[in-house]
């Protein structure tokens, strides 16, 4: 009683305090509600490397990691990691050459987009439609494991018309593994646990293996060894580089005003390392950018950890259930929409392959184990 009444007594001579107090309680609250996720995680998959012997749990856990505790930089990491392997000019000679990204940027980008979210929001989409519509739905949970099939297959057949190295492949395949837990551990309101980074490695992985694509370290330290290798040897300034580079810096400054296009360019640099800025022929932004947009970017995460509850639902963008026409409508868009009216996924890719792709033959014979069984289509 007289610790209460002391306090009663200081808040009636300062009654500010007791707004202090709240804001300070509420901070005290969102920190711990934040981590009670992954707490809960750790605490369910103690050891670490499960992941890696158990796709199951390896997609749960990727799950939480794109779709609850990080959906923007998550997906703004695998974005940059896409950009990066433009600075490789094998890979943006072939771009270049397809003229996709160029003359079709912002579709090939959607096609992109979509291929990949269809696999990788699988576990997402299962959990966000349980708690929609209060059960489990096996048939729609089967139908996604087959959309997960055929977005490989569709991917697989658009990648079997060009001339792709085995190492050009592994390099994407290990920037998509590795940016994430970068970007996160930089500029996110906590890092990832191991336990995360090996569902991360084991989730693509199979992906890739699926792909066609061989000899991926199965370990951390090694992919990335081999990655700074490779890139170290072919992040060389090429004029493809810079064409690729810049139709990529115009979509993402499409979404702004037209003043802030000089900045965000700077912005852009400044997340951009040495080698990669000589590889695009990018200046170096001016003195304190870099430090500005790190900065801001930390300063966001706390933000986060302290004042935004955590996500409830899972941000799913992919459509749960096709509509009348067999498409998927997606939830949301990031630029003007390619596909308002929803997509098939056996008609995404360039316009010359469109009803080419026998995806929605095999796609609609799949079952969930036959997954990633097949070699690449040509």
């Amino acid at each position: 009683m007289a610790l209460m009444d002391t306090l009663i007594g200081i808040l009636s001579i300062h009654p500010g305090l007791k707004y202090g107090l709240a804001v300070l309680g509420y901070m005290a609250l969102v920190r711990s509600l934040r981590y009670r996720r992954i707490n809960a995680l750790l605490a369910k998959y103690p050891d670490p490397t499960l992941p890696l012997r158990n796709l199951d749990i390896a997609r749960e856990c990727c799950s939480t990691i794109n779709d609850l505790e990080f959906p923007y930089l998550n997906v703004t990491s695998l974005e940059f990691a896409l950009f990066k392997t433009f600075a490789i000019p094998s890979i943006s000679k072939v771009l270049v050459a397809t003229k996709e990204l160029s003359n079709h940027c912002l579709k090939r980008t959607d096609d992109t987009v979509f291929l990949l979210f269809e696999m990788t929001e699988l576990h997402s989409r299962i959990a966000l439609r349980t708690i929609n519509e209060g059960k489990f739905d096996p048939e729609a949970a089967e139908n996604d494991h087959r959309r997960f099939q055929t977005s490989l297959e569709r991917l697989n057949f658009i990648h079997g018309h060009y001339k792709i190295a085995q190492e050009e492949y592994l390099y994407t395949l290990a920037l998509f593994i590795l940016e994430p837990p970068s970007f996160i551990g930089r500029f996110e309101w906590r890092s990832l646990t191991l336990l995360e980074r090996n569902a991360l490695l084991a989730h693509w992985t199979h992906i890739g293996t699926g792909m066609g694509i061989k000899n991926i370290p199965n370990n951390l330290d090694e992919l990335i060894a081999w990655s700074e290798e490779y890139e170290s040897k072919n992040a060389v300034f090429d004029k493809c580089n810079i064409k690729i580079a810049e139709a990529t810096v115009s979509l993402l400054l499409s979404m702004t005003p037209k003043f802030t296009h000089g900045v965000l360019q700077w912005a852009v640099s400044a997340l951009l390392t040495d080698r990669l800025r000589t590889a695009f022929g990018f200046a170096p932004p001016p003195r304190g950018v870099t430090t500005f947009v790190h900065s801001l970017l930390w300063f966001r995460g706390r933000f986060i950890q302290y004042f935004m509850l955590p996500r409830r639902k899972p941000l799913v963008r992919t459509g749960l259930h096709a509509n009348s026409e067999n498409k998927y409508v997606p939830a949301f868009h990031k630029y003007t929409p390619v596909y308002p009216d929803g997509y098939r996924i056996e008609d995404l890719g360039p316009e010359k392959f469109l009803g080419k792709c026998p995806a929605s033959s095999i796609s609609a014979m799949a079952s969930p184990s036959s997954a990633f069984h097949g070699a690449i289509a040509v």
